[in-house]
């Protein structure tokens, strides 16, 4: 026999509308998978960057509001909660705690500086602060009436240095590159200067109250046992830790990717049966060409390396297609997704990304060879003049 890959392509060049509908078929397949594991990579990566950049370990809040703190950390949605500051107090000197901070959400930007919207007014204590200070070179301490903007925030001001928040002139002393996080949403005045905000701007804020905790865990000790020292110490209180800590987006996430997993799985069983289909009508018209291939010499291999490659030739190329079709609409139609477009998840090239692509692309090759192995198995096992004959 001659050189395969030749005889390949003319025998699927000579059948141009079948070979389209199996092409078609495929591509679909793969796009749909590419779409589905681009998309949980997507948001499981950018919930796991996003946990990791925010420094803490222990998040602790009321716990009629752990769904909200979690959308402001990760979502960048506004929120204001309260719990008594004592609680600070009774976790902040423990001995597993490295270091200890607080936060205090006020009114949203909206109502209280330059019409920002979706943005947060955060009142930080600078002696404990390991959050938001990290992320500025060099930073200068606060001095009374200045204050930190996050990335969103600081796009509003433009130029401006001395918005006015709550009705009175703060000077801008530095900005937080973009985090990924709820601090790009928020502007950050010391807690001394609580004082400056009347008791209308405030809204439900009272003194002696504090909205969110963060702990950072000492090296040595294991996070989900501080934590529930933490629980038996406030019982009243939410924890959340670096695990838990987008728990309800992972919820969505896995009910999405359940009703992908049923669609893909439909969808292989149809691509199965299609192929199936159109590899028997292909061995039926071609078993005396096969009889006479093999009463001149040639193997069952080469029967099985002619018509499966056939059929890993449409896979590559269909699969090659349909991933680059999945990546394509993510971008396009991603971010209408709730779940993707609110924690801001990119799709960027890396080799996690290119290893789903990978497997879309083979199960693409995949479902080619084992909807054609059937047929193609009956023909290479018959006899070459019951081929030759057409007998049944």
């Amino acid at each position: 026999m001659g050189p395969l890959p030749p005889i390949i392509w003319k025998n699927l060049v000579r059948t141009p509308y079948r070979t389209t509908v199996l092409l078609v078929a495929v591509a679909a397949l793969s796009a749909l998978l590419a779409f589905a594991l681009l998309f949980n990579h997507a948001v499981q990566s950018d919930l796991d960057t996003t946990t990791r950049k925010l420094g803490a370990d222990i998040v602790m809040v009321p716990v009629e509001a752990m769904g909200p703190a979690q959308e402001f950390i990760l979502e960048s949605k506004e929120k204001t909660f309260y719990m008594d500051a004592a609680v600070f107090g009774k976790v902040k000197d423990l001995p597993e705690i490295e270091a200890a901070t607080y936060q205090i959400y006020l009114n949203t930007l909206a109502s209280g500086c330059c019409s920002i919207i979706d943005g947060q007014v955060v009142a930080i204590d600078q002696k404990t602060d390991f959050i938001v200070r990290p992320w500025l070179d060099h930073p200068p301490p606060l001095g009374r009436g200045e204050v930190y903007v996050g990335s969103y925030v600081y796009e509003y001001l433009g130029l401006i240095q001395t918005p006015s928040l709550f009705g009175r002139k703060v000077k801008v002393v530095a900005h937080l590159p973009p985090t990924g996080t709820g601090l790009d949403h928020a502007l950050f005045m010391r807690v001394e200067d609580l004082d400056l905000v009347s008791e209308e701007a405030r809204g439900a804020y009272r003194p002696g109250r504090i909205s969110i905790v963060f702990l950072k865990v000492r090296k040595g000790y294991d996070v989900e046992r501080v934590a529930d020292k933490i629980q038996e110490i406030t019982p009243t209180i939410g924890i959340l830790t670096r695990g838990t800590l987008g728990g309800s987006i992972r919820e969505i996430l896995a009910d999405i990717m359940g009703i992908f997993t049923v669609t893909i799985g439909c969808s292989t069983t149809l691509a199965v049966l299609l192929v199936w289909s159109a590899f028997t009508a292909i061995s039926n018209e071609r078993r005396r060409e096969v009889g006479i291939l093999r009463a001149i010499g040639a193997r069952r291999r080469h029967i099985f390396l002619l018509f499966l490659g056939e059929a890993a030739v449409i896979g590559a190329v269909g699969g090659t297609v349909g991933v680059g079709a999945g990546v394509v609409l993510l971008r396009l139609v991603g971010g209408r997704f709730h779940v993707l477009a609110n924690i801001g998840a990119m799709i960027g090239w890396s080799a996690a990304t290119a290893a789903y692509a990978g497997v879309a692309l083979a199960c693409g090759i995949l479902v080619c060879l084992l909807g054609a192995l059937p047929p193609v198995w009956r023909l290479a096992h018959m006899e070459p003049m019951v081929a030759v004959h057409g007998i049944s």
